[in-house]
């Protein structure tokens, strides 16, 4: 059992910069299709739900973290956001082995070294999975041993330093695959700045891959703008006893001092400094799947392009004895995918304008071109941020039979920018915004097959079935400002290989209105996996990312209309786009002209 004295001593060589953030879960996803369904920690007071709750039970039942208890502590900040649940493995049988006091690999009293807590997961059989994420930090007692030894052995610091990037290479050896690792807050000390320099250069030696959080710089920003985060006193402290593990809301210095001040003992946070660590860290866990959903996007909007495209490309404008026709239109686009805790969803709204031309060569053949345009806005929801697209692309198609079977291919370029990216992240009472712009290009190619099987009252009805490519490049961008919750993103890419079987119905040449109905099951068969590669500003290393790559199997559909309305001029309108793609929709609906000469 541990004395009230012990757990004293303890805490004053232990050393916490954590940062937990509120719970919020959105609705939307299924914990089987969440990127993340578990949490592991490993570190010192900064991340300790409450080791010490086993050893003493005289300290409080609200409080045993280092903070103004019962706020959580950064990790668990983390986890509340990503809608996952944390708990001490120290009594409560959870993935939380932290320990308050906990040195990297030297014993330091009653703590657990953070070599040994990782020894201790992996030899009870501990393993990770690709949905796995592993939170590891640590470094302030060693510090104060550092400091205890006079300050005179500046190899304590920079041996824990290489020890720490040690483990964050050994976790990614048994298989972590997300990885999220801090520097520590330094508050200007020359020997927690070299512990920083030390593990970010060897973490960059060993070229692990991680996510790697510049506490230090999101600190000195709170210092720096302290009523922007909410704070009126970033000097003293919130409690009223000696060390944060005892500390409750019985004992602060006044009833809201968790929130408004920095501090909740000398050297750990209080509440409202967690709960903005912890949001800061999970808004960069959220990142690359948030960003990667441009690609998407960007695909559902040329694929919309495209579709306006179908019903000409079918012969739907051609008129008898007049060989071209010229076509336009207007559309309006929409494109949604689904909201979770962990992916951040899209909303994205826009109108398309569309010009082409139609040569018909002999009753069933023919060639065309067009080009599209468009413009939108989009919404990454739960307030997450905006962005404007703008695109355009230029098509190609030919039309003819081969025996019964009539043949349609086609191909398209298109560029897009996506102009004004801003992605919000919300840090305590403010949310701060992050902006950036990036383009990128598309291009596609498609045949398609169809027969009539049956042909009755100027309709015909059958099997249609089509292969198509497609890829969507986005290139790199870095968001500006070089504030801590920033980053850098790298390219990304999406590349498609559908088949599809469905039906058509169709009206036959010489019919005065022209329609098309057609629906289909689409198949991907490129299942390669996709990454994103973001570097957090400060960070000395990227960290890759796999990305949710969407459902192969959806179906698609498209119909359109093209009558004759007064000499050699037809009114054109329809509707396409996909459904039942997991979370994903889109639609896009237009009307416009054709006229044939």
């Amino acid at each position: 059992m541990k004395t009230t004295s012990a757990v004293a001593a303890l805490l004053g060589t232990t050393l916490a910069i954590a940062s937990p953030a509120q719970a919020q879960t959105a609705s939307g996803a299924t914990a089987a299709a969440a990127p993340v369904n578990r949490m592991v920690v490993f570190g010192d007071s900064l991340a300790d739900g409450g080791y010490y709750l086993t050893l003493d039970p005289r300290l409080p039942r609200d409080a045993g973290s280092f903070t103004t208890n019962p706020d959580p502590v950064a990790p668990e900040v983390v986890a509340a956001r990503l809608g996952l649940p944390l708990t001490p493995v120290y009594g409560q049988g959870g993935t939380n082995y932290a320990v308050g006091g906990a040195r990297v690999t030297a014993a330091n009293a009653l703590s657990i070294p953070i070599t040994t807590q990782i020894t201790n997961f992996l030899g009870a059989g501990g393993t990770f999975g690709p949905r796995d994420l592993v939170y590891v930090q640590g470094g302030g007692n060693d510090y104060f041993a550092f400091l205890a030894g006079g300050g005179a052995n500046p190899e304590i610091l920079t041996t824990a330093a290489t020890q720490l990037a040690t483990q964050v290479s050994r976790l990614q050896g048994a298989g972590a695959q997300r990885i999220v690792t801090l520097a520590v807050q330094t508050g200007g000390a020359a020997g927690l700045a070299l512990f920083n320099r030390t593990y970010a250069a060897a973490l960059a030696a060993a070229n692990v891959n991680a996510l790697y959080f510049d506490t230090d710089r999101l600190f000195n920003e709170l210092v720096t703008s302290p009523a922007t985060y909410g704070y009126t006193n970033i000097t003293g402290v919130a409690c009223t006893v000696p060390s944060s593990l005892a500390c409750t809301r019985a004992t602060l210095v006044t009833p809201n001092a968790n929130e408004t001040y920095i501090l909740a003992d000398s050297v750990h946070p209080a509440g409202i400094t967690q709960r903005i660590q912890g949001q800061a860290i999970a808004s960069l866990v959220q990142a690359p799947e948030q960003i990667a959903g441009l690609g998407y996007a960007a695909q559902a909007m040329f694929r919309a392009q495209r579709d306006l495209l179908e019903g000409p490309e079918r012969g739907g404008s051609q008129r008898d004895g007049r060989a071209l026709s010229v076509f336009g239109g207007a559309a309006y686009h929409y494109y949604a995918s689904g909201n979770s805790a962990q992916r951040v969803g899209i909303t994205e709204r826009g109108f398309s304008g569309t010009l082409g031309a139609d040569l018909a060569i002999g009753a069933a053949s023919g060639v065309g071109i067009a080009g599209a345009y468009s413009d939108g806005t989009g919404d990454f929801q739960n307030g997450a941020g905006r962005y404007k697209p703008r695109a355009w692309s230029a098509s190609g198609y030919a039309r003819g039979e081969l025996g019964p079977v009539r043949l349609l291919a086609d191909g398209s370029y298109g560029e897009i920018d996506y102009r004004q990216i801003q992605r919000s992240v919300q840090l305590g009472p403010t949310i701060r915004t992050h902006d950036g712009e990036t383009d990128g290009n598309y291009v596609a190619g498609r045949i398609t097959g169809a027969l009539d099987l049956v042909r009755t009252g100027g309709l015909a009805f059958g099997p249609d079935l089509a292969v198509q490519y497609d890829r969507v490049r986005l290139a790199g961008y870095a968001e500006a400002g070089g504030l801590s919750t920033a980053a850098a993103f790298g390219r990304q890419q999406i590349e498609s290989l559908t088949g599809r079987f469905g039906a058509v119905v169709r009206s036959l040449p010489g019919e005065p209105v022209r329609v098309f109905v057609r629906a289909g099951y689409e198949r991907e068969f490129d299942d390669d996996a996709r990454t994103l590669t973001m570097t957090p500003t400060g960070a000395p290393i990227r960290f890759t990312s796999s990305v949710e790559r969407a459902d192969r199997n959806y179906m698609s559909y498209a119909m359109g209309v093209d009558g004759q309305v007064a000499g050699a001029l037809s009114l054109r309108a329809g509707v396409a786009g996909y459904a039942l793609r997991d979370d994903r929709d889109s639609v896009t609906a237009f009307a416009g002209l054709s006229a044939a000469f």
